[in-house]
């Protein structure tokens, strides 16, 4: 993970769903909660999430996914998976965020594939995708967000935000499939991270 660990990270603690069966997409180890939990990652070789998902089990309880719902290039089918692979009011907990990285025409994010650390919003790299809601713009988070990064030339973060992210979820869209509820954290006044916590239920 990164420089935010010591904030993200009790956050999760905090919100995290304890009712088992439990997967973690995009995990090699288990560092949030202290029950048995299966674990899906691209390092384990048995999860990717632009691929067809096989896990161990057909129905969980509880899938968490943090910090790689970004990485999908079809967050639709990544919600939908999740929604397929939940018992009847299982529960989710996501997150997206939104970053500083497309104002660099080469930017490289702190995650490896083959020894080599991404390019950001390019092809064949992960990070594809972000979600929308236009109540964000009255969040007093987003608003900080906004401020951030309008120091470095953006009049409209929305419109950029549209133009620059290949896949934009809307929100409305999860709204389908789970009861949600969410939370925005702004981090960082150099390099503008924005946080978007996602915890829901499924609907039957």
């Amino acid at each position: 993970m990164g420089k935010s660990d010591s904030i993200i990270l009790p956050i999760y603690s905090n919100i995290m769903p304890k009712n088992l069966p439990i997967a973690m997409l995009g995990f090699s180890t288990n560092n949030l909660i202290n029950q048995q939990v299966d674990l899906y990652d691209l390092s384990l070789h048995n999860w990717d999430i632009n691929n067809d998902w096989k896990l161990k089990h057909n129905k969980y309880n509880s899938i968490v996914c943090t910090r790689c719902p970004y990485f999908a290039k079809n967050p639709e089918q990544f919600i939908i998976n999740c929604h397929e692979h939940l018992i009847d009011k299982g529960e989710i907990l996501i997150d997206f965020g939104l970053g500083d990285h497309w104002r660099f025409e080469k930017y490289k994010v702190g995650w490896v594939k083959d020894d080599e650390q991404e390019w950001a919003y390019f092809e064949g790299n992960f990070l594809w995708s972000t979600v929308w809601d236009d109540a964000f713009l009255e969040n007093e988070q987003f608003k900080l967000f906004t401020k951030r990064v309008k120091k470095f030339n953006y009049t409209n973060v929305k419109q950029a935000i549209f133009d620059e992210v290949p896949s934009v979820l809307e929100l409305s869209f999860i709204r389908k499939y789970f009861d949600i509820s969410y939370e925005l954290l702004a981090l960082w006044e150099d390099y503008p991270q924005l946080y978007i916590f996602i915890t829901g239920t499924k609907k039957v």
